[in-house]
């Protein structure tokens, strides 16, 4: 995620400093401070630039993208700030911002004799229509929402922080403590959907060791949760939960979680403010087995939202491949609707002589943060060919689809991707790539939309040790 500063004088500094640079060039992994800036210009042509149902508006773009990287690695702590945008020649059909895709990163890490510290802190500001579903998330671990896959116009801004604090790591009793803060913003969007959210999570554990093999743990969780929409929705869910780890051999362990949970929701309905409370328990098994290639493990986990209770098994497996790796796992979900629904997940990765292949697929059952029971699945496959030293070609498929599994309406909407790329290096600062790009969105009750794409691209990025 990134975030535009200076523009002009970003430029002017990425452009003229390349045979200094050169010469100053070093591994950030060596330690030492490292800055990182990075130049592109992107010439694009698309018939549906805002994937309308109706045809939507043509657009030709001019845009530029400006990044600054910076990292510090020393013997106990690591920093790193990022930033980044995109600086467009003309606006989008929609009156999207000249300043768009802003985005900032930063980020610190510290260990310590018998601690650990964590924190940072993350922004972003981007126009809707720009959005792509299949970029790295701002919130990477977050279930997928129905506002992930939105067709709409405006802006939309996200702040994130967060800090884990963890003591006692080689001692017989240890503490952790991680907190989280996520605040989201809409403007000038006409989707009701789109609405604005802001939570909070805190999570306390301590962790006894009560034998060489044996460790328990109490884990306290606590999250506040309030939106705009139209109930004016504030929800504060806390838990108690005891956990075990045993080690049942020198390759088996068994985990086994249990706690009670109280979901507080307080909403407006008839013009009068209500309150819901929701109690039950939660928790989870998990047995694993290493092997003399990989591991194979099973889980089940118990879980409660305001809709009702979920639970999942599944069996998994992960192994080494001559040139790769395979990991899989499959089971079943019984959603709070009690419907049976199978769920699981594919990752494979094949290295080649000249080329890479990668395959994901996902399907889960999940409650999101704004309390849709949503049965969501992901599909990605990757291919790169490398023709020769200099230049190669590249593939991407990326699916994304979001159907109801019980709980509040919504719309099943789908959303697919696929892009063809060629790339060359044209010095060894410079690159340049062009290709072609197909994209579909289909959502119940809207309809289905395609758009095609063709577009030219001149990068550059560098490295300088100060």
């Amino acid at each position: 995620m990134r975030f535009l500063i200076g523009g002009g004088c970003l430029s002017v500094l990425a452009l003229g400093t390349g045979p200094m640079l050169a010469q100053q060039l070093g591994s950030p992994e060596t330690g030492g401070p490292v800055l990182r800036f990075g130049i592109g210009s992107t010439l694009s042509a698309t018939d549906n630039y805002n994937l309308d149902p109706n045809n939507g508006d043509n657009a030709t773009l001019f845009d530029t993208r400006l990044s600054f990287g910076y990292l510090n690695r020393r013997a106990n702590d690591v920093l790193r700030l990022d930033l980044s945008g995109l600086l467009r020649a003309n606006e989008p059909p929609g009156g999207s911002s000249v300043l768009d895709d802003r985005n900032a990163r930063l980020g610190y890490d510290r260990d310590g004799v018998n601690s650990r510290l964590s924190f940072g802190a993350d922004y972003s500001f981007a126009s809707v229509d720009s959005l792509d579903p299949f970029d790295d998330r701002f919130f990477i671990d977050d279930p997928l929402d129905p506002s992930d896959l939105t067709r709409d116009r405006g802006d939309r801004e996200q702040f994130g922080a967060r800090f884990s604090l963890e003591s006692g790591l080689t001692d017989p009793v240890g503490f952790r403590l991680d907190g989280r803060y996520r605040r989201q913003d809409f403007s000038d969007t006409n989707d009701p959907d789109l609405f604005d959210t802001e939570i909070f999570n805190l999570t306390g554990t301590t962790r006894v060791t009560l034998s060489p093999v044996t460790e328990g743990r109490v884990v306290l969780r606590y999250e506040d949760y309030s939106a705009e929409d139209v109930p004016q929705t504030d929800r504060v869910t806390g838990s108690v939960n005891l956990g075990l780890t045993q080690a049942l051999s020198q390759i088996d362990t068994f985990d086994i979680l249990i706690g009670y949970q109280q979901i507080e929701t307080e909403e407006t309905i008839g013009g009068l403010r209500q309150t819901d409370t929701n109690t039950g328990f939660i928790g989870s098994l998990a047995l694993e087995r290493e092997l003399t290639r990989g591991m194979i493990g099973t889980s089940f986990d118990l879980r409660e939202s305001v809709n009702g209770r979920t639970a999942t098994w599944l069996v998994n497996r992960a192994m080494p491949l001559p040139r790769g790796g395979l990991a899989f796992s499959l089971g079943a979900t019984s959603d709070v609707d009690d419907t049976i629904r199978p769920v699981g997940s594919l990752a494979v990765t094949h290295e080649m002589a000249r080329s890479t292949l990668t395959a994901s697929l996902e399907r889960q059952v999940t409650t999101s943060s704004r309390s849709n029971e949503l049965r969501t699945t992901r599909a990605s496959v990757n291919y790169t060919y490398e023709i020769n030293e200099i230049s190669d070609l590249g593939f991407s498929v990326n699916v994304a689809d979001l159907d109801r599994a019980g709980g509040p309406a919504v719309n099943d909407t789908t959303r697919a991707d696929l892009r063809a790329t060629y790339s060359r290096a044209l010095t060894p600062d410079w690159r340049l790539s062009s290709g072609y790009e197909f994209r579909m969105r289909d959502e119940e009750n809207i309809g289905t939309a395609t758009s095609n794409r063709v577009f030219l691209t001149l990068e550059r990025e560098f490295v300088l040790r100060p």
